[in-house]
């Protein structure tokens, strides 16, 4: 006999344990034992992970799962059960499911969940033995009742002898040693949103829940051997694990009794002949070697599922679009799964669908982002609610979030948290700084700056929990369909936000249970475009009868279109709206969709760090000739002018200049784009370095270049079949943009955007020559909308933009028009003061008299909601027009941004004549001195690794944004002023960040610049 812990709880246990499953199947390595058991509180989360882990370990897996059950006025009984076979892991799955699924998730559930639960084992603390539990718990697990002994205690043995139950050696484990122990109390302090000191005993970890080896656990219980043949039984019966490496796909209704295979043939050719025209031998070859590749993997149902998706989703209107490397298949692109033409674009299938892989292919879609929830309901209604959830992300401790918890419980106030919180490096701007990149842990400079005992505790305790699993929330994308019940397969939870039905299992788990997973993400670029087609068609619905006519008929050629795009006018377009992509679209010339993928290719780390978009600028303008690294190259690389820019170059160069099949080169591609330099990387190199010898009689030292340069460009590398996909949707940007700027404008600002803040497209908008005014209360809708007046169209801020004003006010306001004077307005609204106020302030009233009269006669009146005014009796007084700088401020406070000027606009006498630059401009002049004016988007905050703060700033002028960074000895003379709201002005060199490819501004020096009084 041996021994080995059974009742293990990992960090999915959600706060209640730390070690992660690979840290348990180590130590189980280290402590001699054969088995190891994971006992998590209510979820199966880590299951097939720590299945996995175990078994490349040479470690037994046993699958358990600890939940609470009512037992009468008793406390409620804390049960483990183990899976036994496949059945009991169906029933595990379903008992964590509606555990998780109850109006309060994790409350006991009744007994009587339990009734028919075949293929477990129970495993009941020696402690809870009493009459008549034990017998009901052995009518419910006849012969499958255990009694568990957490420690050597005879007590429990007499209770095995009394009631004839096998005794199992089951000490709890929630630590990998006893030096986690105050940590698990911090743990059990954030679990209850109390102080540590506060938590109840109950909750509180028992100092003996860490790992012994498995000699140490023979000695505590040799004293009872039955318990350690008790713990071999369980071992040698519980032999159920999760489905892992088996395909799990739905079972479709299909018509004319045809098979999969043959009703997706039948598709595919049915959409050939519609795209072009018929079926020529290259085309039918092509969908031939797609078709036999994925019949043999029985992939099938996951092309037409996708297909039944988006079929729905376009007759309801709403615009979609492909992404990533599934518009390389033919038979995709046949389904009207995928836009772009792999034929034209000479795309290769095994980029997406390699037959080497054992893995699915991913056919991921953007949607509509406001209509993505009807898809949903509709995929959730089609296939069966209890056949579909959304897929899980498992969210974890980032430096922010383990000190801003770890502080709480530890009992710092919230503004010293928020003071401990703020000087760490804010993730997504510390990876940008070069010089003073932060080393070693985030917490480092905090040691230095908070050398308190207390804070020094907070911050170590943070430090152990980055990475540990804080809580589950939705995929934004990953939607799973099973064959049966889904929980019969794999445990499910609800999202706290919109309350939709999740997975327990994040999207690496679901795929090894070889479920179907298919990814639905909102994109808010599409749906800008369905809000302009929609407005489009509304006026010509002779002309567009389908909702989607508008984009499908936008032309791929159109001089107009192509104009705005080589200018850089591309403010508001989906993905070429950035101050960098912008200049990339200006340097290249770029005109047409083609030349928007090689701008979305060049604006990568992977090119912009090695040079490769310099090269390519210049060699496209004719400054410098096109070098191929062989002659073997130039008809791969031809097109972008000797330069890598897709992940497809790559697998044509392995596959045309060194002869390995397509298979291969995509094996070689991936190898590489993980960095993966093991024994694989190694055959297919040398393969390569043979091959390009002999078929392309390439020189050993040029292959070896060529090895490299590919090597060092797959990491980063864009595929060009997600290229195309993207670049469509922004020419279809562009000429909405071109040909329906109100329309255009209206539906970003409706939609908040996207790259730039909401001032940006204002003023965009009246460079475009439109009328843009603030909330109107006859002409508003809730959101931004166009309204054509005598003068033609005007764009119209929402009322929902105005401070404080109720949904009912503006639903009130709505149904009450038109109004035609403040009393009529007042009478038939009955607004709030407040809001009758803010409404007048930011101009919404404006057709009724001035701000300064509106608010004058408000005051006068003593007007109160809910009674008539006697306005109609009140002469206005004769108050002062209000200024420019008053409507400005006004505007701001009450809108969040002010129509009657741009900040910048209010200092420009201050700021002629020294030589600025635009954003623009700016971003044109890498390596060069430039100074700039703007305000203060966003700020953070960062310490070098020498405990020196500096600060990413976010400027922002007419032009758009550009991100600066601070250097400590500027940030020293600048802090006073420069988180203020006043326009500065900023002098520097331009950068590239090579973390991001987006220009960046170097402060050397730093004014502000005060607005006239």
């Amino acid at each position: 006999m041996t021994f080995f812990h059974l009742l293990t709880r990992s960090s999915y246990s959600l706060l209640e344990a730390l070690p992660s499953v690979e840290d348990l199947a180590a130590a189980a390595v280290r402590a001699g034992m054969p088995a190891l058991g994971l006992c998590d509180r209510h979820l199966l989360t880590g299951a097939v992970e720590f299945t996995l882990a175990c078994q490349r370990e040479g470690l037994q897996p046993l699958i358990g799962l600890e939940l609470d059950f009512e037992i009468g006025e008793a406390a409620p009984l804390r049960l483990a059960l183990f899976c036994e076979d496949e059945r009991g892991w169906s029933n595990l799955c379903q008992l964590s499911s509606q555990d998780q699924l109850q109006p309060v998730p994790a409350s006991p559930l009744p007994l009587r969940a339990l009734e028919g639960r075949s293929g477990l084992l129970a495993l009941l603390p020696a402690e809870r033995a009493v009459d008549p539990l034990v017998e009901a718990l052995k009518s419910l697990f006849p012969g499958c009742l255990y009694l568990g002994m957490a420690g050597a205690h005879a007590n429990a043995a007499r209770a095995a002898a009394r009631f004839q139950l096998p005794l199992v050696a089951a000490p709890p484990v929630a630590a990998v040693n006893g030096t986690q122990i105050p940590l698990l109390r911090t743990l059990a302090a954030i679990r209850k949103g109390c102080l540590i000191k506060d938590v109840p005993a109950a909750d509180l970890p028992s100092s003996e829940a860490v790992f012994i080896s498995a000699a140490e656990g023979k000695a505590r219980f040799s004293a009872y051997p039955a318990a350690l043949a008790g713990l071999e039984e369980l071992r040698e019966r519980c032999r159920g694990l999760p489905p892992i490496g088996r395909q799990h796909y739905p079972r479709l209704s299909l018509p004319g009794g045809l098979t999969a295979l043959q009703t997706l043939r039948q598709k595919a050719e049915e959409g050939a002949r519609r795209l072009y025209g018929s079926l020529t031998p290259e085309i039918q070859s092509r969908l031939e070697h797609e078709l036999a590749v994925i019949g043999e993997r029985g992939y099938e149902p996951i092309f037409l599922i996708v297909e039944e998706i988006l079929s729905f989703a376009r007759q309801q209107g709403v615009p979609v679009s492909s992404r990533g490397s599934a518009a390389s298949s033919l038979v995709a692109h046949c389904l009207g799964i995928t836009s772009p033409d792999p034929l034209a674009l000479d795309l290769y299938f095994e980029r997406f669908l390699n037959p080497a892989r054992a893995t699915p292919p991913d056919i991921d879609t953007d949607i509509c982002s406001r209509r993505r929830d009807s898809i949903l309901a509709h995929v959730f209604e089609h296939y069966g609610r209890d056949r579909v959830a959304v897929v899980a992300t498992i969210n974890r401790y980032r430096p922010r979030s383990a000190l801003g918890d770890v502080a709480k419980a530890w009992g710092f106030s919230p503004a010293q948290v928020r003071e401990m919180t703020a000087s760490l490096p804010h993730a997504f701007f510390a990876r940008r700084e070069e010089d003073e990149r932060l080393d070693g842990s985030p917490f480092d400079a905090l040691r230095a700056a908070f050398p308190q005992p207390a804070a020094q505790t907070a911050v170590e305790q943070a430090q152990a929990l980055l990475g540990l699993p804080r809580h589950l929330s939705m995929h934004p994308g990953g939607i799973v369909i099973a064959p049966q019940r889904i929980d019969a397969l794999l445990p499910l939870c609800i999202s706290a936000g919109k309350g939709t039905v999740i997975t327990q299992m994040d999207l690496s788990a679901v795929e090894a249970l070889g479920l179907i997973k298919i990814d639905l993400l909102g994109i808010r670029g599409l749906t800008v475009l369905g809000d302009v087609a929609a407005a489009v068609r509304s006026w010509r619905l002779t002309e567009f009868p389908a909702p989607l006519d508008v984009l499908d008929r936008i032309p791929m050629q159109d001089d107009a279109v192509a104009q705005r795009i080589e200018r850089g006018e591309t403010i508001g377009c989906f993905q070429i709206e950035s101050p960098g992509m912008r200049a990339t679209l200006k340097d290249i010339r770029a005109r047409s969709p083609e030349d928007i993928m090689a701008a979305l290719a060049l604006y990568r780390p992977g090119p912009l760090s090695g040079g490769l978009r310099d090269a390519f600028v210049r060699r496209f303008k004719g400054e410098e000739p096109v070098q191929y690294p062989h002659p073997s190259l130039a008809p791969v690389l031809a097109r972008t002018f000797g330069v890598i820019l897709y992940q497809e170059q790559v697998l044509r160069i392995a596959h045309q200049a060194a002869g390995l099949s397509l298979a291969e080169a995509d094996l070689l591609r991936r190898a590489m784009s993980h960095f993966d330099p093991g024994k694989q990387m190694k055959a297919l190199k040398e393969k390569f370095l043979r091959g390009a010898a002999e078929k392309s009689a390439m020189p050993l030292e040029i292959a070896e270049s060529v090895w490299e340069m590919m090597a060092a460009f797959a990491g980063y590398g864009f595929p060009q079949a997600h290229a195309a996909s993207y670049a469509q949707v922004a020419w279809r940007s562009a000429w909405c943009k071109t040909y329906y700027p109100a329309e255009f404008f209206a539906a970003v600002l409706a939609n908040w955007g996207g790259y730039y803040s909401q001032r940006v497209y204002l003023n965009e908008a009246r460079r475009m020559g439109l009328d843009v005014r603030p909330p109107d209360v006859n002409h508003s809708q809730a959101e931004f909308s166009v309204a054509y007046l005598e003068d033609g169209p005007v764009l119209f801020m929402g009322l929902d933009q105005v401070k404080e004003l109720s949904r009912r006010t503006i639903a009130r306001i709505q149904s009450a028009r038109p109004l035609h004077s403040l009393a009529d307005f007042l009478a038939k609204v009955d607004p709030r003061p407040k809001e009758a106020q803010n409404l007048a302030r930011c101009g919404a009233l404006r057709a009724f008299g001035s701000e300064a009269g509106l608010l004058s006669r408000l005051g006068v009146g003593g007007w109160k909601a809910g009674q008539m005014s006697l306005f109609d009796w009140q002469p206005e007084n004769p108050a002062q027009e209000w200024t420019l700088l008053q409507r400005v401020a006004a505007q701001e406070e009450i809108l969040g941004v002010s129509l009657a000027a741009h900040p910048l606009d209010l200092v420009k006498d201050q700021l002629a004549g020294l030589e600025l630059l635009t954003s623009l401009e700016a971003v044109e002049k890498i390596g060069q001195p430039v100074a700039v004016a703007g305000i203060r988007q966003t700020a953070h905050r960062a310490r070098t690794a020498r405990s020196e703060t500096f600060l990413f700033l976010t400027l922002e002028d007419q032009e758009g944004l550009l991100e600066v960074i601070i250097p400590p000895n500027l940030y020293r003379r600048v802090q006073t002023f420069i988180h203020g709201y006043s326009p500065l002005v900023i002098k520097g060199i331009i950068e590239r960040d090579p973390a991001r490819g987006e220009p960046i501004l170097r402060a050397e020096w730093a004014a502000r610049v005060n607005r006239p009084a």
